[in-house]
């Protein structure tokens, strides 16, 4: 009986073949949680796509990003990106 043994680079390659898709889908989710900010004076923008090796980041770059997402002592989460890769149907990974 014969076995698969998979290439040494397979995810490598699977990650170019989507590479444009990833990056579409990581503008809809920037796009959304864009949207969502409720923040005034854009203090939690510009929300921004990176390329990364393993595919596309995005994150809240402003100064108070971190705060509308997660909250603090003094404001409850509003979690803009949460919910816009949670429309996206993709599953949310911190790093």
């Amino acid at each position: 009986m014969a076995t698969f043994e998979a290439a040494p680079d397979f995810e490598d390659q699977i990650r170019e073949l989507v590479r444009d898709q990833v990056r579409e889908v990581a503008e809809e989710i920037a796009g959304n949680a864009e949207a969502n900010i409720t923040f005034p004076g854009g203090r939690s923008g510009p929300v921004e796509v990176q390329d990364t090796e393993r595919g596309c980041t995005v994150g809240l770059m402003g100064p108070f990003g971190h705060i509308e997402e997660w909250g603090s002592v003094n404001s409850g989460p509003k979690a803009p990106l949460r919910r816009a890769v949670e429309a996206a149907g993709v599953e949310f990974a911190e790093i």
